[in-house]
């Protein structure tokens, strides 16, 4: 395999003070991501995904262990630095887009490159190059209130891009779009992490999202319950899916 781009070690999640409630989300949680790799995250509704994204992404600190990321410790680090870290290194696709409306799709795709300081003359390229990987060119001119919901998302997955970071965070990046939407950017992710190598992990309660994952972690009372690797098609991956949600999921909860 490559280089180690996320590496995730024995970590600890607790929520409460020491002598009341005191909550485990996660229980010495431990995994790798490639260079390059796509990786699902998926479990139960409390299971501890969300949190294990929130430590990932630097939204939170972890109770306990370490997670290095493009080979830096990021388990202590001061928030100013921690700011500085996420807006160079981690790219955000989250469920309800997180556009800006006063903004044109080319400024939201723009504006991490923008606060990091980058000459316009610099941007103007990227920005053009992003777009033309996930096919929304022809918007760019455009406000968000003025496309649809599935090239909302791209735009978002366009500016999680831009910066090329060490690795892109989504979390249920389908979750607000209509199947035909949702096939779409699965389809540019795939298309990302194979052809231009871009390392993602993705949280999703959705067996179809999943489905475009080369693994899949299943986490369950906030410990790594299960891991299934893709073999054969998309279909033959979909159904290994569903059978390992069906041993530890009651039926209401598998969408």
């Amino acid at each position: 395999m490559g280089t180690t781009v996320v590496n995730v070690k024995d970590v600890q999640k607790v929520f409460g003070k020491r002598n009341e409630n005191q909550y485990r989300a996660l229980n010495g949680v431990s995994f790798n991501i490639q260079e390059g790799e796509f990786v699902g995250v998926m479990g139960p509704s409390g299971a501890g995904k969300t949190t294990l994204l929130n430590v990932v992404s630097t939204l939170d600190k972890p109770t306990g262990g370490a997670i290095q990321i493009a080979g830096t410790d990021i388990t202590h680090m001061k928030q100013g630095q921690l700011a500085d870290f996420r807006s160079e290194q981690l790219g955000f696709i989250f469920q309800d887009f997180n556009l800006l409306e006063n903004l044109t799709v080319y400024e939201n795709i723009a504006l991490p490159l923008s606060l990091q300081g980058v000459p316009s003359r610099k941007i103007k390229p990227s920005v053009q190059e992003v777009a033309a990987k996930l096919g929304i060119t022809n918007i760019l001119e455009k406000y968000p209130a003025t496309i649809s919901g599935g090239q909302k998302q791209r735009a978002a997955a366009a500016r999680a891009l831009v910066h090329e970071p060490a690795i892109i965070l989504a979390d249920e990046p389908t979750g607000a779009l209509d199947s035909k939407s949702a096939k779409s950017l699965m389809e540019a992710m795939v298309h990302l992490h194979k052809n231009h190598h871009v390392s993602i992990m993705l949280v999703t309660h959705d067996p179809l999202s999943a489905s475009y994952c080369d693994r899949i972690l299943f986490i369950q009372d906030g410990e790594l319950y299960k891991e299934i690797f893709r073999k054969g098609s998309r279909n033959e991956f979909h159904q290994t899916i569903l059978d390992a949600l069906s041993e530890f999921t009651s039926p209401d909860e598998v969408e």
